[in-house]
């Protein structure tokens, strides 16, 4: 299952690769806004927090655009960007809850976490541990915000319960995902964040889900079936057949493969 992840992901990437770099563009001008955050922090704290709340809403609101409009790309659709705002305005509800835990993951690790990790004593480091794997839980939690929100449609706070659920179910791979998610991040610094670019992690994210989806669908339909007992070979044959049998080989060398 996570090998066809991989796949379904990179080359759902691949198909959409002009879309998710002018997707990119933009958050490279949200980016180059960070650094209004860093210069208002320098001139006040409170100031700097004002700027930082601005910003992560300005981050979020094009983010849940994006991953809205991704949606339609994990199953196969070919949305014009014009359709973008249209998308914008369905996530926008689901804005202010991801904001706000969002300064909270920031605040705890540049001032919660390095005040405990300063402090000597046992309880300190314990308490710095403790804060460390619930930001992140909280970090896997958000993974799945935006696709719950926009494939499985509810409110935001049923949302979040839904995608701290989905966490609990399936932490091994949720765990993976945001590793995945850390390495993408890390090879978008290499290329100014336009490949992959934060569009196609968030896209990555409603594979996951998609993914992830024909499980729960089969367990509504055989509810007495053991979770060890997933077919997951046969749930996900037909989206093996729309991804074909491709390789990076046969993309860059078609005629060889």
């Amino acid at each position: 299952m996570v090998g066809f992840f991989i796949k379904k992901a990179f080359f759902d990437g691949w198909d959409n690769l002009i879309s998710l770099i002018l997707l990119n563009l933009g958050y490279v001008a949200i980016l180059g806004l960070g650094y209004l955050v860093l210069n208002a922090m320098e001139q006040s704290l409170l100031l700097g927090f004002f700027t930082l709340v601005v910003w992560v809403v300005i981050f979020q609101v094009y983010s849940g655009a994006v991953s809205f409009f991704s949606t339609h790309l994990v199953f196969y659709k070919r949305p014009e960007i014009r359709e973008l705002l249209e998308e914008g305005k369905r996530a926008l509800k689901y804005v202010p809850l991801i904001s706000a835990i969002s300064v909270m993951l920031i605040m705890v690790a540049f001032l919660v976490m390095p005040f405990y990790l300063a402090s000597p004593g046992l309880f300190s480091l314990f308490s710095a541990s403790l804060i460390f794997w619930a930001s992140i839980f909280m970090s896997m939690v958000l993974m799945y915000y935006f696709p719950v929100a926009s494939q499985l449609k509810d409110r935001p706070a049923k949302v979040l319960k839904k995608s701290s659920l989905i966490v609990l179910d399936n932490f091994g791979f949720s765990f993976f995902l945001l590793f995945y998610t850390a390495i993408n991040s890390v090879l978008s610094i290499l290329t100014a964040f336009l490949i992959p670019g934060y569009a196609s992690i968030l896209m990555s994210h409603q594979v996951a889900l998609r993914l992830r989806m024909f499980k729960y669908d089969y367990l509504e339909e055989h509810p007495n079936t053991s979770r060890r007992d997933i077919p997951w070979d046969a749930l996900l044959f037909d989206e093996r057949e729309k991804v074909g049998p491709r390789s990076i080989r046969g993309m860059i060398f078609p005629w060889k493969d």
